[in-house]
């Protein structure tokens, strides 16, 4: 066994991840600007590419000319493997292969070679068949259906793809939420719109038809189209006034109607603008995230976790979102896409809900100081923060920032809080340490750093050790050095080598330092 694999197990290859983590992004992650892209995109394949279709099953009497149907049979061909394309990155994307195939392999319930590797396969297939029962997963299978040419017989095989349109519809959502918010004002500029051209059109009607001009201006159907085309500023110029009466009234008709579709069109980029403030601003809820990480309150420790997330591409790889009352244009770090901001006080259920901290996997309550507030105040509000997560979240891991040594036991003993950080206690030992020991904050930066620091591994998946003695034999081998074992959440330094090992307990691993 190579103990190499097992860090890969933990670091995949960089490159790999990332482009694994775009295609992600792009096709399955609602929350991605790139997701919402690609969808307008997609939405404009399914409809276009099923515009011949539509025409042929409903038995329309309508002729396609022969190089217009030419183009749509080839383009509906393109389409069709464009989206068997999608089908298998999909499938590729939801899931590691590799990592769910090395758990299975390397769990302590499978043993001998052939049973070892077809509970790797099982394991690394079993969330992606899990995709393939999702209803979207279902719908994208129907849709390439056709890719079977006998299938294609099938006429109504050939339109299940418009089915698809449900899976992209969350691309109009930001259009139609903008004209939902401002329909009142819509609903008045719309009404007046319809009111000044049904008006003037057949005032204009009666004066043409007065002066002899029939021919054009043939019934009241007719002067409402020639109303709507000259108010658009369009003016095909097949019906038109010909009197002098006539053109006046049209004239202040034009100007009018000008001046509400300006208005119209004004209210709908204000209304858009406004959507993108929200975001902006952080007033956007995000209840669907999933398995991410959210960092409560705003101070120099959460700006430090979030340059480190981004150095590291941690957020190319989950959503990150913070949550703070502190407006996003005093961060002193520019935030990627990829990181939410979130405005709102994170003591405040609705607030944290909003960013499914019920479903966070790594929950981070930094001391935020607020002006008029004093340390053992604010070490009170991430005391009530963390008792709200720790109930909405139970299972997550909460990591607690305080001000005051003491209150470090209330976290410890009363809210059940584990990973706990006193400000500043850490840094002044590390700088004491260096005082007594020159070098050794050097260390302490090695210790952390997430490319050559160490690794947190469970035992079991490196392989079956009796004792602590074994498996430092073992790592050593492999030019690892077994520093620590934790087991329920206590964390065990350099226990001796007769030290039992169980298969829960996890084990911290430092790489060599030499190549």
């Amino acid at each position: 066994m190579d103990l190499i694999n097992k860090k890969r197990y933990i670091v995949p290859k960089k490159r790999f991840k990332t482009l694994k983590i775009w295609v992600y992004n792009i096709l399955e992650n609602e929350n991605s600007i790139y997701n919402q892209l690609y969808n307008v995109f997609a939405l404009f394949l399914i409809i276009t590419s099923t515009i011949g279709i539509f025409i042929e099953l409903l038995n329309l009497e309508i002729k396609i000319p022969p190089d217009l149907k030419l183009f749509l049979d080839d383009y509906e061909e393109v389409v069709l493997w464009f989206f068997v394309a999608e089908y298998i990155l999909r499938w590729w994307a939801v899931s590691d292969f590799s990592h769910d195939f090395k758990k299975g392999y390397y769990s302590s319930e499978c043993e001998g070679l052939i049973k070892r590797f077809w509970c790797g396969v099982k394991e690394g297939f079993k969330p992606k068949l899990m995709w393939m029962k999702t209803p979207y997963a279902i719908i994208d299978l129907l849709a390439i259906l056709p890719v079977i040419r006998p299938l294609r017989a099938i006429r109504i095989i050939r339109v299940l793809r418009i089915l698809k349109v449900v899976r992209y519809g969350t691309a109009l959502k930001s259009i139609f939420g903008a004209l939902k918010e401002e329909s009142y004002l819509f609903g008045i500029i719309f009404g007046l719109l319809f009111l000044w051209v049904t008006t003037f059109s057949q005032i204009v009607y009666i004066v043409e038809y007065h002066y002899g001009n029939q021919e054009m201006f043939k019934s009241m159907w007719h002067a409402m189209y020639w109303g709507v085309v000259t108010i658009s500023t369009v003016g095909f110029g097949d019906i038109h006034p010909v009197s002098d009466a006539g053109r006046f009234i049209t004239t202040f008709m034009i100007i009018g109607g000008v001046i509400i579709v300006a208005t119209m069109t004004g209210a709908f980029s204000a209304a858009l603008v406004n959507r993108l403030l929200v975001l902006k601003e952080g007033e956007l809820k995000m209840e669907k995230l999933e398995k991410h990480i959210v960092i409560c309150g705003w101070n120099e420790t959460a700006e430090e976790i979030v340059e480190q997330i981004i150095s590291q591409k941690i957020d190319k790889e989950k959503p990150v979102v913070i949550v703070t009352n502190v407006p996003k244009k005093e961060f002193e770090i520019e935030l990627p896409r990829d990181i939410f901001y979130k405005r709102g006080d994170f003591i405040h259920e609705h607030i944290l809900l909003e960013v499914g901290i019920d479903k966070a996997e790594h929950i981070v309550i930094v001391a935020e100081r607020e002006e008029g507030l004093s340390e053992r105040n604010i070490d009170a509000r991430t005391a009530l923060a963390a008792m709200l997560v720790k109930n909405l979240n139970p299972d997550a891991n909460i990591y607690v920032e305080v001000l005051l040594d003491e209150d470090a036991d209330i976290f410890t003993k009363r809210i059940n809080i584990k990973e706990i950080i006193i400000h500043g206690q850490i840094i002044g030992k590390i700088m004491f340490s260096s005082i007594m020991n020159p070098g050794a904050t050097t260390l302490m930066k090695s210790l952390v750093d997430k490319e050559r620091g160490f690794q947190k591994i469970k035992v079991s998946d490196i392989g079956k050790f009796e004792t602590f003695g074994s498996l430092l034999h073992f790592a050593r081998q492999h030019k690892y050095l077994p520093i620590a074992v934790e087991r329920n959440g206590e964390t065990i330094l350099n226990p001796p080598d007769d030290f039992i090992l169980e298969d829960t307990d996890f084990v911290f691993l430092l790489p060599s330092g030499v190549e």
